[in-house]
């Protein structure tokens, strides 16, 4: 699989989701979309953490509970797009990021205790909007957790970030930034 699109877009008429296509009509490339407002994701319950972890100790990853991580581990790139809200992600964003983390499928621990990626992927591009501004590092909790994740389970070398603020600013025109943040001359 070439580029893996995780679409955690919620609303009809995405910012955040007209600058993912944006983005992917400049890709040249097989892709592949999970929209996640579609699938039944949901976080790990006392249940489904017990298939999990049984799972996850007899090394048997047949249960559909890693259907999510089998794919992003087999992506060449990823591409998440994920409105900014509440200096966060969406609940499905984080539940299938939680479902991706899978010992033994998209990463592993090795004799020293060092996380061992087991993804393919050489890049992940992260795009968001928000309505208001820039946070600060430490407030962003949607990009830097993906980052994280990125960095230090995985060891996908190159993970950036594509985002557009303030665009509910009453001086803002979403296009213009939406054409500013793809590199294309305003009209």
């Amino acid at each position: 699989m070439a580029l893996l699109f995780v679409n955690a877009c919620m609303r009809e008429e995405s910012r955040t989701e007209r600058l993912a296509r944006a983005w992917l009509e400049r890709y040249e490339g097989e892709v592949e979309e999970l929209r996640l407002a579609e699938l039944g994701v949901a976080p790990l319950d006392a249940e489904r953490l017990r298939t999990y972890s049984a799972g996850v100790a007899a090394a048997r990853y047949d249960d559909e509970l890693f259907a999510f991580a089998q794919q992003f581990a087999e992506a060449d790139e990823v591409l998440i797009a994920a409105p900014f809200w509440n200096y966060g992600i969406p609940a499905r964003l984080h539940a299938y990021l939680e479902l991706v983390c899978s010992q033994g499928v998209t990463f592993d621990v090795d004799a020293t205790g060092a996380y061992v990626s087991l993804v393919r992927a050489q890049r992940l591009t992260f795009i968001t909007t928000a309505g208001g501004a820039e946070p600060d590092e430490l407030d962003d909790h949607a990009f830097g957790y993906v980052r994280t994740l990125s960095t230090r389970f995985w060891h996908i070398p190159d993970v950036r970030c594509i985002a557009a603020w303030s665009a509910d600013a009453s001086s803002t025109s979403v296009d213009a930034v939406l054409r500013e943040i793809l590199g294309e001359e305003q009209s």
